[in-house]
C-alpha cells in the first residue's frame, strides 16, 4: 500500500546518506566487473543474451560469489534439468570439477561428500513438475524461502520457463510483473535475479555474425527496459579456428542499466570462461578472488580449487 511520507519522517536517513553516501551492494569479486556492478539488497537484476551465450553460468557465478558474503540463494532453473542436475551444475562451478569421468577435472566421491554440506547451507532449488510456476507462485515460494531458509537472493532462469497467462499485449503483462518482483525485493531487502532470452539474432548486411543484443532485442524489451532496475547483457563473439568459426570463451558483460546509482555504472567488461571448470575468471593464468577457497598452483599459473 502506498503512503505519503514527510521529509521529517526520514530525516535521520537523509543525514545518514549525507554523512556516509549511498552504500554499494555486495561485490562479485572480478575487479573489472566490481567497478561497474554490485548486488544490492532491495533491488533486482535481469540477465539477457542469445542462447549459448553463457547467461546461466554467469548467474551461477554471481550466486556463488554471494556465499562469500554469507548469503543464501534459491533458484528455479528447469532448463538446466532435474533438481539433482541443477545441484550438480552448482557443484561443478563451485569446485571447478566435473561429474564426467573423462577428463582431468573429475570430482571424486570424497570431494563430493565434502562439498555437499556447503551447498546444503547456501543453495535451495525450486523443482517444478509438468506445469511451471507462475510469477505469483515464484513470489510465494520466495517468501517461503525467506522465512524457512533465510535466503538473500531468489532467481528464475529463464522467463520463458515460468508459466504465463499472457493477455493480448505481452508488454502490458511485463509492465505489471516486473514491478511485483521489484516490490518484493525492496520490502524483504533481498535481491531477485531473472534470465531472459534475446530474440533470434539478426545479422547485418556485410557482417558474418550477429552483434551483441540490446535490451530491446528481448521480447517485450521496451517494457523490460523501463521497469527493470539492473540489466546485464552477456554475449560471446566468434573466433576463427582452422577452417571454421566457433564462439569465443571471452564473454562481453554489458551493464546496460543501473538502478539505483549506488549499484554501479553502465559499461562493458570482459570475463573469460573455463569450459572444463564451468567457471568465469578475470584473466588467463591469473589467480583471482573467488568466494570459495581457491589457491594458485605452485607448478604453474593455473587456478585450482583447494579441498573443502
Amino acid at each position: 500500500m502506498a503512503k505519503i511520507v514527510s521529509i521529517t519522517d526520514v530525516q535521520d536517513q537523509i543525514f545518514h546518506l549525507h554523512k556516509y553516501g549511498q552504500q554499494r551492494g555486495h561485490l562479485v569479486g572480478f575487479p573489472s566487473l566490481d567497478k561497474l556492478y554490485s548486488i544490492k539488497p532491495g533491488t533486482s537484476t535481469i540477465i539477457y543474451g542469445y542462447p549459448t551465450s553463457g547467461k546461466s553460468q554467469f548467474l551461477i557465478q554471481l550466486l556463488i560469489s554471494l556465499t562469500n558474503h554469507g548469503k543464501k540463494t534459491m533458484i528455479l532453473t528447469p532448463e538446466t534439468g532435474t533438481a539433482a542436475e541443477i545441484y550438480a551444475e552448482i557443484i561443478h562451478c563451485l569446485t571447478g570439477k566435473s561429474f564426467k569421468q573423462s577428463n582431468n577435472y573429475t570430482l571424486t566421491e570424497k570431494e563430493l561428500y565434502n562439498v555437499i554440506p556447503f551447498v546444503k547451507d547456501y543453495f535451495k532449488v525450486i523443482d517444478v513438475e509438468e506445469k511451471g510456476a507462475t510469477v505469483d507462485e515464484f513470489i510465494e515460494l520466495t517468501k517461503e524461502g525467506i522465512k524457512d531458509y533465510d535466503i538473500f537472493s531468489s532467481c528464475f532462469d529463464n522467463w520463458n520457463d515460468l508459466d504465463h497467462d499472457i493477455p493480448a499485449r505481452e508488454d502490458l503483462y511485463i509492465e505489471k510483473a516486473i514491478p511485483k518482483l521489484n516490490r518484493l525485493a525492496r520490502k524483504e531487502q533481498i535481491h531477485i535475479f531473472g534470465v531472459w532470452h534475446a530474440k533470434s539474432p539478426m545479422i547485418d548486411k556485410g557482417e558474418k555474425f550477429p552483434k551483441a543484443p540490446t535490451p530491446f532485442d528481448i521480447k517485450g524489451g521496451s517494457a523490460i527496459f523501463s521497469k527493470a532496475m539492473n540489466l546485464i547483457g552477456v554475449h560471446r563473439d566468434y573466433d576463427e579456428h582452422g577452417e571454421g568459426y566457433k564462439q569465443s570463451n571471452i564473454a562481453n558483460i554489458n551493464i546496460s542499466k543501473v538502478k539505483p546509482k549506488a549499484v554501479g555504472e553502465k559499461g562493458l567488461c570482459k570475463l573469460n570462461f573455463d569450459v572444463w571448470r564451468n567457471s568465469y575468471y578475470e584473466d588467463i593464468g591469473q589467480a583471482f578472488y573467488l568466494p570459495t577457497p581457491f589457491i594458485k598452483s605452485e607448478s604453474n599459473n593455473d587456478i585450482i580449487p583447494t579441498p573443502f
